[in-house]
C-alpha cells in the first residue's frame, strides 16, 4: 500500500489522515501470472493501482489479439469506455506476471469524489496525464515510422523487459517478424 500512498502524495498535497481514509477504500488483490481482470463482455466498475507485476490491456479482432496498452508498477488503469458509460467491456485486462494490485470500487469511487476535493484534484490529474500519454501515441502512430516507436520503447523498460514480443508487435502495430528485424537493427 506504501506506493499507493507515494504515488497519491506525488500527485497531489494531501494530509496523512485525508491519505489513509483514501487508501482505506482501497482493496487488495493478488493475480496471478495469466489471470484476468476483466474479460471483453464484462462490465468493468473498478479503478486499479498496480502494486507489483504488469497488466495487459487488450481485444481480439477477427481472431486476432491487439494490445493496447501495458500497466505496470506505479501505474492507475482502468477500462475506461466500460467504467463511463456502463457498458460491456471490449478489452481484456490479463496479468502478464504474478501481481498485486489495489482496487476501489466504483462506490467507493464516488463517495470519495462527492467529499474529498483532494480526490477530485487527484483524478483530474491522472486523467490529464493520461490524455497526454493517448496524445503521444496517436501522434506517434501519425508521424513516426515502426522503427522510431521502437526505439521510443527504450525510454520506458518495463515495455521490453516484460512483454511478451508478440504483445509488443501487436502494440506497435507490426508483426513479430517485423519486430524480430528492428531488434536485430538496435
Amino acid at each position: 500500500m506504501e506506493a499507493l500512498k507515494t504515488h497519491i502524495r506525488n500527485t497531489i498535497s494531501i494530509q496523512e489522515d485525508e491519505l489513509a481514509e483514501i487508501t482505506d477504500a482501497f482493496q487488495s488483490q493478488t493475480v496471478s501470472r495469466d489471470s484476468f481482470v476483466l474479460k471483453a463482455g464484462q462490465f468493468c466498475d473498478a479503478y486499479y493501482f498496480v502494486e507489483t507485476g504488469a497488466f495487459r490491456i487488450f481485444t481480439n479482432l477477427d481472431e486476432k489479439d491487439i494490445t493496447s496498452w501495458f500497466a505496470f508498477e506505479g501505474y492507475f488503469f482502468t477500462e475506461p469506455e466500460s467504467y463511463a458509460k456502463l457498458c460491456r467491456s471490449r478489452f481484456n485486462i490479463q496479468a502478464i506476471e504474478e501481481s498485486v494490485i489495489y482496487l476501489i470500487s466504483r462506490k467507493k469511487m464516488d463517495e470519495l469524489l462527492s467529499k474529498s476535493l483532494n480526490w477530485n484534484e487527484f483524478i483530474r490529474k491522472s486523467w490529464e496525464q493520461a490524455f497526454i500519454k493517448l496524445q503521444d501515441v496517436v501522434l506517434s502512430f501519425q508521424a513516426q515510422s515502426a522503427g522510431e516507436r521502437y526505439e521510443n520503447l527504450f525510454n520506458y523498460p518495463d515495455f521490453l523487459q516484460k512483454a511478451r514480443q508478440q504483445d509488443l508487435a501487436s502494440m506497435l502495430g507490426v508483426t513479430r517478424f517485423s519486430l524480430s528485424r528492428l531488434r536485430g537493427k538496435k
